[in-house]
């Protein structure tokens, strides 16, 4: 039996996409590998998001090529670059890491069984000396829903479904949508399914994933009339999706990841609190609390838009909330730093996670001079991480 690990880098989106993935193998025979010196097939998910995770994807693979690294069952194993990082550099890796056979972008995740089987044929026919058995597929397109089709998960008591892929925003700092594509909204009908798979094999806590969860509105022209009593003209708003998700019968508990802070409404706040079953916590990022910097950020709100929903919210709800901040993005002065801390002071977070900013080649915010200094970004960071401790631990 042929065995499958992957090395995952990255965000949950990336967690469930190397579950779902592990799964459709494992139904076609594949063993699940502890490590890389135990495989037959190693694919490493990447994240593009910030240069050292990349650096990090880069290092793993370069692993993979040393000699004696990975004794593989006798032979060497099948190296996947899949995800964020083969879409923003496939090309580039596939010309200087001769040992990776297959690079495989996020849109095309279904078809890795299939090219992984195309490999194997023709290493069997060639015994192994074959040139021709290496494939690249970093093109943008629809996901295959079987991707999402088999009953494997990782942890038997949660499990994580997305509602969407990839993002239309273009925050400027961001490469999302250059390496997962534009937003694409999985069909209503196909979430419910799976969150009613899920809980029928025992698992009633379910997360709800999206680059940004509130940007989810499915127009109906081909979904059926039960899904809206008949308003088949009615657009599907993510509030309009968690309540589906509530309506199942056998859900324990319903939390979701990530809000964007410009489309996040009232609407929302009101149905966590209503409902027993959604979790009293909010991921909002704010990224910076200077106007100037948002702006240039082009996240599509301002500070005092941010705060007034986190007023909103912890009047409606009075739950927990936790976000993420950007530190040493392009022309940010001590002004604007000290304004990203007194949000962070005001708010008083239940957790930050806290980035130094690194530019990306194909984000907007590459155009701009990175002429933060690494000295500085290192200074803003800890006093940033420092101050969210204290606030963590209630000092």
């Amino acid at each position: 039996m042929p065995k499958i690990y992957i090395k995952t880098f990255g965000c949950q989106m990336n967690d469930r996409d190397s579950e779902a993935l592990l799964g459709l193998f494992l139904d076609k025979g594949y063993g699940v590998a502890e490590s890389a010196q135990e495989a037959d097939l190693v694919l490493v998910n990447t994240c593009s998001v910030r240069a050292h995770a990349e650096d990090r994807a880069r290092s793993y693979l370069g692993s993979l090529r040393k000699k004696g690294t990975v004794p593989i069952r006798g032979q060497s194993p099948i190296v996947g670059l899949i995800g964020c990082m083969a879409a923003n550099r496939g090309e580039e890796l596939f010309g200087r890491m001769p040992h990776i056979d297959l690079i495989c972008g996020p849109a095309s995740f279904a078809k890795i069984p299939g090219y992984v089987e195309r490999i194997v044929n023709e290493k069997r026919e060639t015994k192994g000396e074959g040139r021709n058995r290496r494939i690249i597929d970093i093109n943008d397109g629809e996901r295959q829903e079987n991707l999402y089709q088999s009953s494997f998960r990782a942890d038997s008591d949660k499990a994580q479904v997305i509602i969407s892929t990839g993002c239309s925003n273009f925050c400027s700092y961001c490469v999302v949508p250059y390496v997962r594509g534009k937003l694409r909204l999985r069909k209503p009908l196909d979430i419910i399914d799976e969150v009613k798979k899920n809980i029928s094999s025992g698992i009633k806590k379910i997360t709800l994933l999206g680059q940004n969860v509130n940007d989810y509105r499915y127009k109906l022209q081909a979904v059926k009339s039960q899904v809206t009593s008949g308003k088949r003209d009615t657009p599907i708003n993510f509030v309009m999706l968690l309540q589906m998700v509530l309506g199942i019968e056998g859900l324990e508990e319903l939390d979701f990841i990530t809000s964007q802070p410009k489309n996040t409404s009232k609407e929302l706040f009101t149905l966590i609190e209503k409902s027993p079953k959604i979790r009293k916590r909010l991921h909002l990022p704010f990224q910076s609390g200077s106007n100037r910097i948002l702006k240039l950020m082009n996240r599509g709100y301002t500070k005092e838009k941010y705060l007034q929903l986190v007023k909103d919210y912890k009047k409606i709800v009075g739950g927990t909330i936790s976000t993420d901040v950007i530190v040493g993005f392009p022309t940010e002065s001590d002004e604007d730093f000290n304004q990203t801390k007194d949000i962070i002071e005001k708010v008083k977070f239940s957790h930050a996670f806290i980035f130094k900013y690194s530019p990306r080649s194909t984000a907007k915010s590459f155009e701009l001079a990175d002429d933060v200094s690494a000295d500085i970004k290192i200074k803003r960071h800890k006093i940033l991480l420092d101050l969210q401790k204290k606030i963590s631990l209630g000092k």
